[in-house]
Order: C-alpha cells, then sequence, then structure tokens
C-alpha cells in the first residue's frame, strides 16, 4: 500500500511537470524565436546587394521624348543602362496606345531595377495620352464640389496610365489658386479655396491610388500665389508662416496625413520658410542675390516638409531645366544642393553626366554620406515595392496592348469625362434671365465668336444638336480681343447682323478690352452670351457683362457641357471654386 502512495504520487508529479513544459512550449528555448519578415527588410537587403553606381542611378529621372524613332529609341536605351536610372518621365504625346505600350514595355526591360515610368497626366490643360480621356480638368472638379467625382477621375488616370505601362504620375496639383494673374497655375489647380482644394487633392490622390500606381502632390510650398511662371523665371511668395499653413500648406499637410506617396518641389522662394541669400551669376554675367527657392531650401524640404508636416515618402525636384533654376545655378551645382537640402530625385537634370559623376565623387570622398544617399534610395525602392514593380511582373505584350485599347477612352471613363464637365459649368449671371435661350428659330441669328476655328468648331458642333439652321461665326484673335484696338468693319457689320452673340474669351487680362466696347454698344439691343473658355477670372476685366458662364477647359466635354447649359439640356449646377470679386 505504502509503494502505491508513493507511486501515485510520482505520477501525479510527472503529470504536473509535463503540464508546466506544455505551457512553456510556446515559447521554446531551444529554437531561436522567429521575426517575420517586413517591406523594410526586404529593402533593406535590396539595398545591401546594390552598388553604389546603382544608388545613385536611382535618384536621376531624365526626359524621353520618343516619337517612334528606333535610333532615338536605342539612345533611351543606353542612357538607362549606362547611368543605372531609377525612372524616366514620358513626354508621348505623339504616340498611340500599341506604340505607348510598346514603348514601355522595352524601357522597362533595358532596366536590372524595375523603373518609376513616369509622366505628368493632370487633365484639363495638361495631358501625355494621345489616345486618353480628356477629363476637364481640376478646377473643373472643383466647380462640381464632389470629392465622388475627385476620385472617380483620379481612378480614370490611374487605369489608363496603368494599362500603358506607366506606374507613377506626377499629380495631382495641390496648389490654391487664390491669385488670378498665376500665368502657370490658374485651372490646373483645384481653387482658390484651402478647404476645398484639400478634399479634391486627397480624393482625387486616393482614386489614383485606387489602381496601384504612385502620385505625387505638387508643387511644395505651393504655387498658386505667383504672378510668374517658373518656367521663366523665379517667383517670390512673400506671406507670413501663419499665410502660409493656413493657405498654401493646408491641402499638403492633409494629403500627407491622408498617405501621400511623394510631393514635388517648386522653384520658387519663400522667405518666411527661409531668407538665405545666395549670390548668383546669370547666363549674361550679372552679379546678383538671390532668395534660394525651395527646390535647394534645406529648412524647406527637411525642416518643413520631413521634420514639421512629418513625410516619409519620396520627395522629387520640379523639371531642373526649368529657368528658375537654370538661370541661376550651374545645373551640377543646382543638382548636389536639391540632394542636401533633402530631395530623393532630381527630375530633368540640365547636365546628366556631369550631375551623376559629381554626385558619386561626393560620396566617395564623404562630402555626403553614403548612408544619405541610402536614406534617399530606400524611399524610392519602398514606393516602387507598394505599387508592386520590385519584383518584376511578367507581361504579355501582346495582351497588354490589347487590354490597354480597350481602357483608354472607355465608355466608362468618357461617362465620367461628361459628367464632371457638366456638372461643373457654372452660370455666373444672368440679370436678364436669359438661360437656357428658349424658342430660338429664324429670322433670329446667331452669331458665334472665338479667338480660333478650332473653338468655333467645338461650341457649332454642339450648337447644331438645339439650332439645326444657319450660324455665322467670327474668328477675332485672342490678342485683339484683349486690346483696344479697333474691330474691323467685317467684325463690326458680323455683329450688327446678328441677334444671339456668343463670344468665348480666353484670359483677357486688359481693362480695356473689346469685350467691354461690344457690351456698351450692342448690349441693350442683342443678347450677348459671355463664357470664359478657361480661367474663370476673366469677368473681372468685362464687370458690365449680363451674362457670363464658366466651362473651366477646351477639351470637348467643356464646350458641349456649356453649350447644353445655354440651350436647357441640362442645369447649371458648378459653383465658383475660386472668388472673384463681385461674383
Amino acid at each position: 500500500m505504502k509503494n502505491f502512495k508513493i507511486f501515485a504520487l510520482l505520477i501525479i508529479s510527472l503529470s504536473i511537470i509535463l503540464n508546466c513544459c506544455t505551457v512553456k512550449s510556446k515559447y521554446p528555448i531551444n529554437k531561436k524565436e522567429t521575426k517575420k519578415p517586413n517591406r523594410y527588410d526586404f529593402i533593406d537587403n535590396y539595398i545591401k546587394n546594390m552598388t553604389l553606381e546603382e544608388k545613385i542611378g536611382q535618384m536621376f529621372m531624365p526626359a524621353v521624348y520618343y516619337d517612334g524613332d528606333k535610333t532615338q529609341l536605342e539612345k533611351y536605351i543606353k542612357m538607362i543602362k549606362d547611368y543605372k536610372l531609377g525612372g524616366v518621365i514620358l513626354f508621348p504625346e505623339s504616340l498611340d496606345t500599341a506604340q505607348l505600350v510598346n514603348l514601355t514595355y522595352t524601357i522597362q526591360n533595358a532596366s536590372k531595377i524595375p523603373l518609376f515610368i513616369s509622366t505628368d497626366q493632370e487633365g484639363g490643360l495638361v495631358y501625355r495620352l494621345k489616345d486618353g480621356t480628356k477629363l476637364p480638368g481640376n478646377m473643373a472638379i472643383g466647380a462640381t464640389r464632389s470629392t465622388d467625382l475627385a476620385y472617380k477621375n483620379g481612378q480614370v488616370v490611374g487605369s489608363e496610365l496603368k494599362a500603358v505601362g506607366i506606374n507613377w504620375n506626377l499629380a495631382p496639383v495641390a496648389d490654391v489658386n487664390s491669385n488670378p494673374a498665376n500665368p502657370i497655375i490658374g485651372i490646373r489647380s483645384f481653387g482658390g479655396f484651402p478647404d476645398l482644394v484639400s478634399r479634391m487633392t486627397v480624393a482625387y490622390m486616393k482614386g489614383e491610388q485606387s489602381q496601384n500606381i504612385a502620385t505625387c502632390l505638387k508643387h511644395f510650398p505651393g504655387h498658386g500665389d505667383v504672378n510668374i511662371d517658373s518656367h521663366l523665371g523665379l517667383g517670390i511668395v512673400n506671406k507670413s508662416i501663419d499665410q502660409l499653413e493656413k493657405n498654401e500648406l493646408k491641402p499638403f499637410s492633409d494629403a500627407i496625413k491622408a498617405g501621400a506617396d511623394a510631393v514635388m518641389s517648386a522653384h520658387l522662394s519663400f522667405p518666411a520658410l527661409d531668407d538665405t541669400k545666395i549670390e548668383v551669376k546669370t547666363s549674361d554675367g550679372t552679379i546678383k542675390k538671390i532668395t534660394i527657392p525651395a527646390t535647394l531650401s534645406q529648412k524647406i524640404l527637411t525642416g518643413v516638409l520631413r521634420e514639421k508636416l512629418g513625410f516619409k515618402g519620396v520627395i522629387i525636384t520640379d523639371a531642373m531645366n526649368m529657368r528658375a533654376i537654370s538661370d541661376n545655378f550651374n545645373p551640377i551645382d543646382a543638382t548636389i544642393r536639391a540632394i542636401k537640402a533633402g530631395a530623393d530625385i532630381v527630375l530633368m537634370p540640365v547636365d546628366l553626366q556631369g550631375s551623376y559623376d559629381e554626385l558619386l565623387k561626393q560620396v566617395k570622398n564623404g562630402s555626403i554620406s553614403e548612408y544619405r544617399i541610402d536614406q534617399s534610395v530606400k524611399r524610392i525602392l519602398s514606393l516602387k515595392n507598394k505599387i508592386g514593380i520590385l519584383n518584376r511582373p511578367t507581361i504579355n505584350l501582346e495582351k497588354a496592348i490589347d487590354m490597354a485599347t480597350k481602357i483608354l477612352s472607355s465608355n466608362t471613363n468618357k461617362a465620367i469625362e461628361r459628367e464632371t464637365a457638366q456638372k461643373a459649368i457654372t452660370l455666373v449671371r444672368d440679370n436678364k434671365h436669359i438661360i437656357p435661350l428658349k424658342n430660338i428659330s429664324p429670322p433670329k441669328k446667331i452669331l458665334v465668336v472665338a479667338g480660333n476655328k478650332v473653338r468655333i468648331d467645338q461650341y457649332i458642333a454642339q450648337i447644331r444638336k438645339y439650332y439645326p439652321y444657319h450660324i455665322d461665326t467670327l474668328v477675332v484673335d485672342d490678342a485683339v480681343l484683349n486690346s483696344n484696338k479697333e474691330l474691323s468693319n467685317t467684325t463690326k457689320a458680323a455683329i450688327n447682323g446678328a441677334d444671339i452673340i456668343i463670344i468665348g474669351t480666353v484670359d483677357i487680362t486688359e481693362k480695356d478690352n473689346q469685350i467691354v466696347k461690344i457690351l456698351n454698344n450692342y448690349g441693350r439691343e442683342k443678347i450677348i452670351i459671355l463664357i470664359a473658355i478657361k480661367n474663370p477670372y476673366d469677368i473681372m476685366y468685362y464687370p458690365n457683362a449680363e451674362t457670363y458662364l464658366v466651362q473651366y477647359g477646351w477639351n470637348r466635354a467643356n464646350y458641349e457641357a456649356v453649350v447644353d447649359v445655354i440651350f436647357g439640356g441640362i442645369k447649371p449646377t458648378g459653383r465658383l471654386p475660386v472668388n472673384i470679386p463681385g461674383c
């Protein structure tokens, strides 16, 4: 009996010990703990296997202008291989869909490390796909006030770019266009109100990202309140930090919080953010002092964008061949300054070979640390990995061309183009309540006036759906409409003979102009309908207009939609996305 008790105690003790071991077996002491790999481990390992030359090549993105010339293509392939490039920007306006897919397929396969193949398909004024859907543009989207349409426009652009092998769109424009005299942004912006621009920027960006392509906010810290085109010279934004935070910076800040992939720098000076003065020698030999532009400013790219706004993605410069930079800086010096300021990618360097060689030299001699280069490369490769190109996907060229042909300008995409244009049309003023025109038939005569025949033909094609009779037309050059020059006798006779005059204007900037004179001389006896084809600010220069509409662009859908409003096919629902005194 005593032995049985001892045996029983041994069994119980053994069970307890085994139980304890079972619990502890969740954390085995005789095996190494395994850590689940993450994408950063993958990127770190990728970088470890890259040469310094390959790393530096990732930081350059020159342009490819290709029109189908095989010799030209061979030159670009050699460039990609020689400099081990991280990406290129395409300007493929002359290529049809099959040619473009062939191009992206060929250059992608020329690179050891998969390329960013980028373009700037903004919509509206800036289009790169010959066969793509001609969306009305950002300010038209802003006029709809619809984040749903902003998202859908982004989806359309993203789907069409991806279909042709372009994996990075340098858009959307996040600038708040608060300056009516801005010569370069204008309707490329969603509008002049920071909250509106923020909402539309984020929605559009998300739409693009849904198609698994990279996006890019531009032009940081904001290009909306200048009166100079940075393609032509260096502009200055003289605003306080408080003003910049409430206006220019807001869309960037909100989009960064929403997951922005990349940010493009502006070639503009912002003294409130960095008032550093630099002595430069211009092309004519003149020595002058300028305030450092944002693209070359560490205080702005690193201090504001990285540290203050917490941006962890890719920073890319605007094109370095723009005169705001090229007129004031040696091209190699500009490249090095941009990288030291915090840029990850130099877009369209003026001297690719010189810039590449100098950056390589400075890393080798310790002027720039390899760690600094690795940080940029890590961001670049992380974005490539995010959009799924780093593990090069297999592509069947024939199937890719067939699919792209079906996607570009598909009925679904064109429906979004049409809906956006229609919901954007803004009836700013209709003092005599003539819109929509009713019971218009002969002997009533319609005269359409615009700056060129292409615009007139766009109007006429749609007007005929409502008025299938003879329509008089008159081409009056934009420069003449925007001047106080005397109108020709032919022009006067055409105006005298018309009952309804529809005039499309583009960028009226002179107070003493022909529109004012026409309104003063004929406005009481005739119906005169003014349409701002492009910027909505034209009415500031003919404030005596009784009827004024804005169509926000010169793509076909814009023309069709404004005619539909004038003749009652649709109701105008758009609202001005910018502030215009008196409207």
